[in-house]
C-alpha cells in the first residue's frame, strides 16, 4: 500500500505531471462557495471542477488564503477512480503557514474498496525547523543578484 503512494507521490511531481495537476484554470473550472475562517484567517472557498477525467485531479472545493492567495486546504474527490478495486475515495489535504510558507499540515484519505470495505490513511506533517534563503521574507520583491 505504501509503495503505491509513493508511486504517486513521484507521479504527480515531474514538471511534466506537475503542469497536468496544478489547481489553474486550464486543469479546473472554479466556482465562488463563500468566505470562511481558517485557523484564524479570512479565506475564499471555491468549487473545483476537472477539465478531464483524470486519477490526480480532484473534483470538490479548495480554500484559499484572501491575505496571500494561497491554497489553505483541498477536499473532494479523485476525478477518475484510481483502480476498479476502489470505490469511492474522499481527500483531505490541509496546510500551515510557517514561517511565510505554506506547508502540509495533514492529509486524510478515506476509501470504500469493494472486498476490504473502509480504509483510511492519515498523515500528519511536523517540522523540526524551517531553513530558507530569505527570499520568502519579503514575497513579491525580486531578490537583487549582482
Amino acid at each position: 500500500m505504501f509503495d503505491n503512494i509513493l508511486k504517486a507521490e513521484n507521479e504527480t511531481h515531474s514538471k511534466l505531471a506537475k503542469q497536468q495537476v496544478d489547481i489553474v484554470p486550464a486543469n479546473y473550472s472554479f466556482s465562488y462557495i463563500g468566505q470562511e475562517l481558517c485557523d484564524g484567517r479570512k479565506c475564499y472557498r471555491l468549487g473545483i471542477t476537472p477539465r478531464r477525467r483524470e486519477k490526480y485531479l480532484i473534483q470538490g472545493q479548495i480554500w484559499i488564503d484572501a491575505e496571500d492567495w494561497s491554497i489553505v486546504r483541498i477536499q473532494g474527490s479523485p476525478a477518475k477512480h484510481p483502480s476498479f478495486w476502489t470505490r469511492q475515495t474522499q481527500i483531505d489535504r490541509r496546510y500551515k503557514r510557517i514561517d511565510g510558507m505554506w506547508l502540509n499540515a495533514s492529509l486524510e484519505s478515506t476509501s470504500d474498496i469493494l472486498i476490504a470495505g473502509r480504509s483510511t490513511l492519515k498523515i500528519q506533517y511536523l517540522y523540526e525547523a524551517i531553513e530558507t534563503d530569505g527570499s520568502m521574507e519579503h514575497p513579491g520583491e525580486v531578490p537583487c543578484r549582482d
